[in-house]
């Protein structure tokens, strides 16, 4: 018995002494020392630099992301603030995130230390680049090159097209009409014919005509000197016809004076309208007040190459127009159709052969040139397109041409096929575009439109470009 008491209180006393060791021992070197990145924030975005921006931890990848960054964020020295693990700290709070041009984003490695443990992290900081001009990848489309549906289009009497947004004018030998945008996005055709009253005179009383700041220019054809090339004028579609041109005997023009028109007419109403003669020899040049006021003809030299697809037409609202023909290279010219060198001057080596009603425009921070190829003639091989290139790349218009002239690609930003089994054989080629703003006034989509004769016209709508997340 005296054995038993003996053991039984030398393992009490063993088990007291065990449990006074125990809370002497000392703590582990390692597993305390955790070294994890809990939250970090960016504390000095934003063009002020007190623009606080929350990041996104993927603890399992080790990797921190933000949300974009303002463009003018001071990027060189980019101060964080994070919360870690308990005796840890980031070896650094500010970093460089230094981008060159056209560079989005950019990622480093920051480290979480605790002693001598450490983890890194890949931190990734993106800058918000503003994104212009328009989104051809998401086009939507209305074409309309069934003519034989087009009342007027299949044959030679219908000459000439436009669009203003609102309308489409096709503008034929018997009564031009229009036609609701509205209406065609439907799928709808439904011709509203121009009222005639008192139209006539000229070897033909309606041959071409073009739509500005929703009012209507048409035109007579003028066979010979003293067939009058006469201006008629439509404050809206319902209205009378105002004849607010008349003209004969044009002191050094040519014969033959009305197959193509190219109207170029501020808001306020005032600009000029050009008519190349069917020889080439000429252009003459009308102009425009108020809207409503046709003087002045002027008989400027023209070009053989331009043929009777001659047009001008302004740039913007710049004192530049583009000036382009059936072989003649596109090419920047002024009011006085002037060439402006050869630097100046789109061949068909840059782009497509008969590239015809050339214009340049603004849209959305862009600059864009386009133009439509006829295929002319029973023997042209060239494919029927609405084309839109990108000329962005210049301080100016000039600038721009000679940058587009000399890059490797001439390729378009955007291409719909027009068609068209056979050459056609007169001047029949319309090309314009219509800009939508916002409520703030800021470019919201772009419309671009695309007629030839005898085959029809497109319509192409396009978004502004968006920045990608």
């Amino acid at each position: 018995m005296n054995r038993i008491l003996y053991f039984a209180s030398a393992v009490a006393a063993c088990a007291s002494l065990l449990a006074s060791c125990e809370d002497k021992l000392p703590e582990s070197k390692v597993f305390p020392y955790e070294t994890s990145l809990i939250s970090i924030k960016i504390v000095n975005a934003g063009a002020d630099g007190n623009t606080v921006v929350e990041g996104v931890v993927d603890e399992d990848n080790k990797q921190v992301t933000f949300p974009k960054l303002d463009k003018d964020s001071p990027l060189s020295a980019l101060k964080v603030e994070a919360t870690v693990s308990d005796g840890a700290e980031l070896t650094e709070t500010t970093y460089d995130f230094s981008m060159e041009e056209g560079v989005s984003s950019k990622t480093t490695v920051i480290r979480v230390q605790n002693h001598k443990r450490y983890t890194d992290y890949f931190m990734t900081v993106k800058r918000r680049i503003p994104v212009f001009g328009a989104d051809f990848e998401n086009a939507t489309e209305y074409k309309f090159l069934d003519a034989s549906k087009l009342p007027g289009v299949p044959g030679a009497s219908s000459r000439c097209a436009d669009f203003d947004g609102e309308h489409v004018l096709i503008v034929r030998r018997t009564p031009p009409y229009v036609l609701k945008y509205s209406d065609l996005k439907e799928g709808k055709i439904d011709p509203h014919e121009l009222d005639m009253t008192d139209v006539s005179g000229g070897t033909f009383a309606v041959n071409c005509g073009a739509l500005a700041n929703g009012h209507i220019y048409i035109c007579s054809l003028s066979g010979s000197a003293v067939s009058p090339l006469k201006i008629y004028y439509y404050e809206t579609p319902s209205s009378k016809p105002e004849v607010i041109g008349n003209f004969t005997n044009i002191p050094g023009a040519d014969a033959r004076h009305g197959d193509a028109i190219s109207v170029n007419i501020d808001k306020n109403g005032n600009g000029y309208i050009f008519f190349g003669s069917n020889a080439s020899k000429d252009i003459v040049r009308i102009k425009i007040t108020n809207h409503k006021t046709a003087s002045e003809p002027t008989v400027i030299a023209s070009n053989p190459n331009a043929t009777a697809n001659t047009y001008v037409y302004r740039i913007d609202d710049t004192d530049k127009y583009l000036w382009s023909g059936l072989r003649l290279p596109v090419t920047l010219t002024d009011e006085n159709v002037t060439p402006g060198g050869t630097s100046l001057a789109l061949d068909d080596n840059i782009l497509p052969k008969e590239s015809v009603a050339a214009r340049i425009f603004t849209f959305n921070g862009e600059r864009y040139l386009m133009s439509c190829v006829a295929k002319y003639g029973g023997a042209s091989q060239v494919t029927p397109s609405l084309n839109v290139y990108n000329l962005t790349k210049g301080a100016n218009v000039e600038e721009a041409m000679e940058n587009f002239k000399a890059a490797e690609s001439h390729q378009s930003d955007y291409t719909a096929i027009i068609g068209g089994a056979s050459g056609i054989t007169a001047p029949g080629i319309a090309t314009n575009y219509h800009i939508v703003k916002d409520s703030d006034g800021k470019d919201e989509k772009l419309i671009i439109f695309g007629y030839r004769m005898d085959t029809g016209f497109v319509i192409s709508e396009f978004p502004i470009k968006k920045e990608e997340e």
